[in-house]
């Protein structure tokens, strides 16, 4: 049971920010630029606050220990005061670039924005990650790891969490959901003080911000239970929500539109029209078509490069000292092929998705129609992403076939599941591309963009310290389980996983949020 509702702690904290917005557009009529913005400022406030607080931490202000009450408290007071100057003045930036987000629901989308990326990375990317290793130090022997003492008394911490009930494993989306409250707050302090030209309000947001992150440190530095952290925090959030009602309730009322119905019939119809023009132009036909080429072909090269190098002229005696080919060697051949080639398809088709229809005047008839602009967006990626389905299944169908008849066999499973993390990493690039074709108004340019994008995606992986959490790393798992024809916990990447589906959700909505800004 634990791992169930850990699976869905970290889900929803991916899920909820999306559908706190998608509600708070239904009410009021906010873009979905002002969430991107919001996670800009999350983002841009970390670049800064960071680096500040490793500097802090060398020259003494933030001590090294906490062995003292003194310690413990200036410990929580730079910590506190570093995480609230870095994000509101963060948003201070994002209300300054725009210059005509002052009323009371854009604070609300910003804010959404803010938290919701965060809860994205915290929980989604980096618990993922550490959860799915705790799940796997649950059977070992800790002394056999030889930790620092330190380190072994936080791990065993983290490991008693499964001796409790397992609905503890939604402590997390709790809080992130609280801390989400908080980023609401803050950022309707932050709007307050543009709207009435008090720029004392800012203060009050840092202030704020750094008194519930000091309290709360000095909680965890005490080893206070964390059931009572979270009740406090939940406390201290009070008086600001009683603000945000007080002060901006009628403006939000006043602002109040009637439900706006979430068009899906449109939607419907828009994805209809994206299939048929993939039919049409015979794209369905070539992506099928290669996949099902690799599938059947991967196998078959394996199995037979001993006789085709021995068919080479002055090759022949190297045939002898390759290995007899077996089900790794048909696996790697499959990884080889589709990582070479998946991901110029997903470029070559998407490119164009956005930028040719605008360049042809297509868009803006379309658009009268009406047709929703999310709509028009998401559309085109989810035609994108039913073709690469079919075509991974019928290239996994052909390929285990193969692999059944020349080697020895795989579980269908574990081979569906490496299918899968293709599959992820492939829809990684399309999103990529999509957005890369909103942002321009031609092919050329979308192709440009597109092609950088996906050259800074690959080379993520050699980030020193975080290679390991980019989406390009869900190549290396699917690797790994190639090689060992098992699944093992202990070389999941999890992380990588989380960061491949927050990736592919924050590019669509920048895509859609820069498409509404849009003058066609």
């Amino acid at each position: 049971m634990h791992a169930f509702f850990f699976i869905l702690s970290i889900s929803l904290c991916i899920i909820i920010p999306v559908v706190l917005a998608i509600l708070l557009r239904r009410r009021f009529r906010v873009s979905w630029f002002l969430f991107g913005v919001g996670s800009l400022t999350f983002i841009g406030s970390q670049v800064v606050h960071l680096p500040l607080n490793n500097l802090l931490s060398k020259i003494g202000i933030l001590p090294a220990g906490t062995d003292t009450g003194w310690m413990i408290a200036q410990t929580a007071i730079v910590l506190g005061l570093t995480a609230g100057i870095c994000e509101e003045l963060a948003r201070v930036v994002g209300y300054l670039v725009l210059k005509r987000t002052r009323k009371a629901e854009d604070g609300l989308m910003l804010g959404i924005g803010h938290g919701g990326i965060e809860a994205m990375i915290l929980i989604g990317i980096l618990s993922g990650g550490t959860i799915a290793q705790l799940f796997y130090l649950r059977g070992v022997d800790l002394a056999t790891l030889n930790l620092a003492p330190d380190l072994m008394v936080h791990l065993q911490t983290q490991l008693d969490t499964f001796n409790q009930p397992a609905l503890i494993a939604l402590l997390p989306l709790a809080e992130r959901l609280m801390a989400m409250t908080l980023h609401v707050i803050l950022s309707m302090m932050v709007l307050y003080a543009f709207q009435q030209n008090k720029r004392i309000w800012v203060l009050w947001a840092i202030l704020y911000h750094a008194a519930v992150d000091a309290i709360a440190v000095a909680l965890a530095i005490n080893s206070v239970p964390v059931l009572i952290i979270e009740l406090l925090f939940f406390v201290s959030l009070l008086p600001g929500i009683f603000w945000v009602i007080k002060t901006f309730g009628k403006q939000l009322k006043a602002n109040q539109q009637p439900p706006r119905k979430i068009e899906w019939n449109l939607f419907s119809v828009s994805l209809r029209k994206e299939l048929i023009q993939l039919w049409r132009t015979k794209m369905v036909l070539v992506i099928v078509g290669v996949f099902a080429l690799f599938g059947m072909a991967s196998p078959l090269l394996a199995y037979f490069m001993p006789e085709i190098f021995g068919s080479i002229e002055g090759a022949e005696m190297f045939k002898d000292l390759i290995p007899e080919p077996g089900t790794k060697d048909a696996m790697e051949q499959y990884l080889k092929n589709l990582s070479q080639f998946a991901f110029l398809i997903a470029i070559m088709v998407g490119m164009g998705s956005v930028a040719s229809e605008k360049e042809k005047g297509i868009t803006e008839m379309i658009l009268h129609k009406p047709l929703p602009r999310w709509a028009f967006i998401t559309s085109k990626f989810t035609a994108q992403a039913l073709v690469y389905l079919v075509a991974f299944f019928i290239a996994e169908v052909l390929a285990y076939i193969y692999i059944l008849v020349l080697f020895e066999p795989i579980s269908f499973g574990l081979f569906t599941l490496i299918n899968a993390l293709l599959l992820i990493w492939l829809l990684c690039f399309s999103a990529i591309t999509i957005l890369g074709s909103t942002v321009s108004r031609s092919i050329g340019v979308a192709a440009g963009i597109s092609l950088a994008g996906a050259v800074v995606m690959m080379l993520s992986t050699q980030i020193p310290n975080y290679g390991s959490l980019s989406p390009q790393a869900l190549m290396g798992w699917a690797g790994l389980l190639s090689s060992e024809l098992s699944f093992n916990l202990q070389t999941s990447n999890f992380s990588a996983l989380g960061a491949a589906v927050v990736l592919i959700i924050m590019a669509l909505i920048w895509a859609v949020g820069l498409f509404e800004q849009q003058e066609l």
